[in-house]
């Protein structure tokens, strides 16, 4: 087999692993006035204590009509977007733009930086997931936890229903 039939057969072999490998769909952003609910607590997103400062957690917390639980999505591109909080104007992100398990959420200025960017991937029955464009890391809340206030933080993507998430309006 010559170099180029071989480079061919590579190129089609790891395309067909991605795929294999790939799990979820790309989905249009949503749109509006959003919460974003945890499947597995049924609370929702929101900045500790409501606050409108920069490095504040993101918590989950009662799902109710305070402004601080509601975010927008704006589309970057493909199944990539930025999330703002329509209370503070800051952007969902990970503490320091860190790649490691368990790295906290926070809010932050809505920049360019990867980790405010986020895959949505449509896991179907109307639950997705937030994969951190930096870090290739599931926004989920720190233990699977169903209380209030824990942090929501990054860790691997994996079925647990606690990396899933649904829209409430």
């Amino acid at each position: 087999m010559n170099s180029l039939s071989r480079s061919i057969v590579y190129l089609f072999a790891s395309a067909m692993v991605g795929a294999l490998t790939w799990s979820g769909s790309v989905a249009a952003a949503p749109s509006g006035r959003l919460a974003i609910m945890n499947a597995h607590s049924n609370l929702c997103l929101s900045p500790a204590g409501g606050n409108r400062n920069l490095n504040d957690n993101v918590v989950q917390f009662n799902c109710d009509s305070d402004s601080s639980r509601f975010w927008s999505f704006t589309s970057i591109g493909g199944d990539v977007v930025e999330i703002t909080n329509l209370n503070s104007g800051l952007c969902l992100t990970v503490a320091g733009g860190n790649t490691n398990n368990n790295d906290p959420s926070v809010q932050f200025t809505c920049d360019a930086d990867a980790s405010r960017r986020w895959h949505f991937v449509n896991i179907g029955n109307k639950e997705f997931r937030l994969r951190n464009v930096n870090s290739n890391l599931c926004l989920t809340i720190a233990g699977g936890s169903t209380d209030l206030n824990v942090v929501a933080v990054q860790f691997p993507c994996d079925d647990d229903t606690s990396r899933n998430w649904r829209l409430r309006q």
